[in-house]
């Protein structure tokens, strides 16, 4: 035996390569995963760059710039994601709560901006303004979303069902589907509302007080089961009314996603209703939705698709403001 070699210093050797082996020095180190990284989205109403809230008056409002209360502000959001640096579009991982609601692949969250204060009082003192969930570690510089409800949600039963889908007041029937946004404005003085003819009356007019947007999707069915009986709480629509928006640049952190009523009444003449439901419930022929679809960015008349113009590339309502 070599007298330099001992067990002792052999014994030794075998636990410096032991520990090498453990601290990666004798092999290759299993990478630890990067968390997830926690975001949460912030929604606002604003008018131009006046903040928007029940009992406050806005100003402005219309092609006729007149004052007006808000009744309700209520909208969903689906297909939120945030744009990484390289312009890819990251989906948001919605945490579970009762106002976000994810199944399968699909997402949607409700915001909620009215208090049930002032003229809002038909509403709820509940509001939700924030969507919060995770993306993967990265760089993120924008964000892209719609307004609605995915078609395989939209059918849904809302009494007992799941929220943020059980509010019968954002509901309009289960072949219908949702009230995609619930917005309503009195404006100060009333709508002129056209009455039409009857067999037995004259056209006229009446004095009306709210005037809503109601965004829905149209031209819905019930599927029908084998014997050709319509199946209860399921539909499919020709126009889904879905409206896409996108900011390329919007920092989470330090800014609102922000819906300027200002701009998405713009175009509209909130002192007269020349027919149909009162202001634009999404009907094809309602002769005060096509201001307010392009607004959307929503195709709409005769042949139309229901579908984003051009992602909603056009759109104005949504912008990124400082929190």
């Amino acid at each position: 035996m070599n007298k330099f070699f001992t067990p002792t210093l052999a014994a030794s050797g075998l636990m410096a390569a032991a520990v090498l082996t453990a601290c990666g020095g004798g092999g290759d180190a299993t990478p630890v995963p990067t968390p997830d990284k926690a975001v949460s989205i912030s929604f606002a109403a604003v008018n131009g760059t006046q903040p928007v809230k029940c009992g406050t008056q806005l100003t402005g409002m219309g092609t006729t710039g007149l004052a007006a209360d808000v009744k309700d502000l209520r909208f969903y959001i689906t297909n939120l994601a945030l744009l990484n640096d390289k312009g890819v579009a990251v989906p948001v991982k919605l945490d579970a709560n009762v106002w976000q609601l994810t199944q399968g692949t699909e997402t949607v969250s409700l915001i909620d901006l009215e208090d049930a204060t002032g003229v809002c009082a038909t509403g709820t003192a509940a509001t939700h303004a924030v969507i919060t969930g995770t993306v993967p570690a990265g760089t993120y510089v924008g964000l892209k979303a719609s307004v609605g409800v995915p078609e395989a949600m939209n059918h849904s039963a809302a009494a007992g069902g799941v929220p943020p889908l059980d509010s019968t007041a954002l509901l309009w029937s289960w072949q219908s589907g949702r009230k995609f946004t619930k917005i309503e404005l009195n404006p100060v003085g009333g709508i002129t509302q056209a009455v039409a003819a009857t067999a037995t009356t004259p056209a006229s007019s009446a004095i009306i007080t709210t005037y809503n947007l109601h965004l829905g999707s149209t031209g819905c069915t019930p599927r029908l089961d084998v014997a050709g009986v319509a199946i209860p709480n399921s539909g499919t629509c020709t126009n889904l009314n879905l409206s896409d928006f996108s900011l390329a640049a919007f920092d989470a952190g330090t800014q609102n996603v922000a819906l300027d009523l200002g701009q998405l009444f713009k175009t509209t003449d909130l002192t007269q209703d020349k027919g149909g439901a009162p202001g634009c419930m999404s009907g094809a022929t309602d002769p005060e939705c096509p201001v307010m679809f392009t607004e959307l960015q929503i195709s709409f008349g005769s042949g139309s698709t229901g579908l984003p113009i051009n992602a909603g590339a056009a759109q104005k309502i949504f912008k990124a403001m400082a929190k």
